[in-house]
């Protein structure tokens, strides 16, 4: 009987202690362009504004371009909360202003095997063509509601 509970307590332990030992995985990052001066980095909570290109690792096919496939139009989301790819809360991190960067997202901060549009079993590059980004600033006043101030960075 106890070996029976030993062997029942050791099946369910190895599969926790296996899982632990597999490390998060993580987006690699490759600047491509760096401002001469950085005012600020951005950070969980900016409101971002982003020009990107999509390509698969496997053969370099692209798959989704702003400039391509939304009119023109940039995307917006707000960084750090998952409205966006995990691969991208990660990789958009303490970015400049004017910043360029290049960053291959694994198949468990993408899209997953199941992908959205395409089957994405395999790693994303995104090249981050131009951003920009919002700081939202809740300034408390005495007896009035709180005020909010848009600091809005500009690319030139």
């Amino acid at each position: 009987m106890r070996l029976f509970l030993w062997n029942a307590a050791l099946t369910l332990l190895i599969p926790c202690l296996s899982g632990a030992l597999i490390p998060e995985p993580e987006v690699k990052i490759e600047v491509l362009q760096k401002p001469f001066i950085c005012h600020r980095k951005t950070k969980g909570g900016d409101l971002m504004l982003v020009h990107y290109e999509g390509y698969l690792e496997k053969d370099g096919s692209l798959f989704h371009s702003t400039h391509k496939h939304n009119n023109g139009q940039p995307i917006w989301f707000t960084l750090g909360i998952l409205e966006a790819l995990k691969g991208w809360d990660q990789g958009l991190q303490g970015m400049c202003v004017g910043e360029k960067r290049k960053l291959i997202i694994p198949p468990a901060l993408g899209y997953g095997k199941e992908g959205k549009e395409i089957c994405f079993s395999f790693s994303l590059v995104v090249k981050l063509l131009e951003h920009n980004f919002l700081k939202l600033l809740t300034l408390p006043v005495l007896f009035v509601k709180p005020v909010r101030e848009f600091y809005v960075s500009n690319v030139y």
